[in-house]
């Protein structure tokens, strides 16, 4: 089948665009070259997928939290016969990928924005949806929680099954019209956004499984479950073990829901599956470690993302400040949402308190909400890469041997895009860091 004449011309204005931009590489615009294909045709990715995707089995994968990684684990376990998009989940970021698609891909799979699934649903009619989680994030950019959970649901006559997170009751709350449901669970690490019933908004009651009182909506029976010690369940069965490579109980899930959704398109056990998910370290910065060969005592640096209170909460519990320097960044522009009041809800009192460098452009902010927690912060450093030489220099004095970092979105970015000035070396290899 052919493209349609204003496809084709999209298709290969979107080519012309990205070569340009491989002899640009200070300009940051992965995602022109499907702006640009969608503004000449807006059913570019319909067309796409009609031409080129209509035998591939697709996985789209959505939720607040996991994206990316989850996304990263279902790649690798595809093999390199897929196509992806890696971190670009706006419909322009997929469309971006399609127009340059190899034409010998057997799978493909997506991340995509909750806002936009969808669209992108009705577009690409994925063979397998994976809905990670819904918590509050960005409030004053995008829907509040719950309508995009019902935003979500819309997609069920374009999904041909849903594999979806049992312990999330707005998912459950919302995933009554797919066909096909597969429930997973893992362990739980935040409850902030479900004490109340998303269906009647009775009081939610939280015990090994979950139900409202009220209307009876309850948590339904996972078909597989991981626990904390990464063992893989079926209905009362050890099934085998899964190992991410990634620290966190939340990669546990993630990497749990990846390989169910594989196991779906591949037409395999889960656990077979399973037992190949020994390859990720970090993906596209997150979870890595780095030698700062620029920096005083040339420490190691650890790198985190956390993009919300559900991401931070999550991301605090796994850090280790024992013989570490800790710095956290914090930035307000429009990928992060340009309201501050969410570090409040971050349970920082969690951490064991350490002398802590704060940073980004609402540095202030973060130290703020710090010093309320109980913490020293010792420097209020706005120049993320200073502030990194600071903790390098106090590393040393010191006597640590380790930075840990924890930022959010736009502030994590900018100090990946800095690592050539700390003379960032990666540690430990992840996927897609350079």
């Amino acid at each position: 089948m052919d493209l349609p004449l204003r496809s084709r011309l999209a298709r290969q204005t979107a080519r012309l665009v990205a070569r340009g931009l491989k002899v640009t590489p200070r300009f940051r615009g992965e995602t022109l070259p499907g702006r640009i294909a969608l503004r000449v045709d807006p059913d570019f990715l319909t067309h796409a997928r009609e031409m080129s995707l209509s035998q591939v089995p697709t996985i789209l994968v959505t939720g607040t939290n996991g994206k990316t990684t989850t996304t990263a684990f279902a790649r690798s376990l595809l093999g390199p016969a897929v196509v992806s998009n890696r971190g670009s989940n706006l419909p322009w970021g997929i469309a971006s990928v399609l127009a340059q698609r190899p034409r010998e891909a057997a799978y493909a799979v997506f991340e995509v924005d909750e806002a936009y699934v969808p669209a992108v649903a009705t577009s690409l009619q994925p063979s397998v949806l994976v809905w990670l989680n819904m918590s509050r994030d960005q409030l004053d950019r995008s829907l509040e929680v719950r309508r995009l959970a019902a935003r979500v649901g819309e997609s069920s006559s374009s999904v041909a099954t849903l594999v979806a997170n049992a312990s999330d009751p707005l998912i459950v709350a919302n995933a009554t019209q797919f066909r096909q449901c597969v429930w997973v669970k893992g362990p739980v690490e935040w409850q902030g956004d479900a004490q109340a019933c998303p269906r009647c908004t009775g009081e939610l009651v939280h015990a090994e499984t979950w139900s409202c009182s009220s209307c009876g909506l309850s948590e339904p029976v996972a078909a597989y479950e991981v626990d904390e010690a990464g063992q893989l369940w079926q209905e009362g069965v050890v099934l085998g073990h899964v190992h991410p490579g990634l620290p966190g109980k939340f990669n546990l899930l993630n990497a749990l829901m990846a390989c169910v959704g594989v196991a779906l398109v591949q037409h395999e056990p889960v656990q077979m599956v399973a037992s190949r998910l020994r390859r990720s370290s970090g993906v596209e910065g997150r979870f890595t470690t780095w030698w700062l060969t620029g920096c005083e005592g040339t420490p190691a640096l650890v790198t985190y993302l956390a993009k919300n209170p559900a991401g931070w909460h999550a991301n605090l519990s796994m850090i280790d400040t024992e013989a570490s320097e800790l710095v956290l960044g914090l930035n307000a522009r429009i990928a992060d949402g340009r309201d501050t009041s969410w570090i409040f809800d971050v349970e920082f009192e969690r951490l064991v308190r350490t002398p802590v460098i704060v940073t980004g452009e609402r540095a202030t902010d973060l130290a703020l909400r710090l010093e309320v927690a109980g913490f020293e912060v010792v420097a209020v450093e706005p120049a993320q890469t200073l502030a990194i030489r600071l903790a390098a220099k106090r590393a040393s004095t010191n006597g640590h041997s380790r930075i840990v970092y924890l930022g959010n979105y736009t502030a994590f970015q900018s100090l990946i895009a800095s690592r050539t000035e700390l003379g960032a070396v990666v540690a430990l290899t992840g996927e897609a860091v350079s």
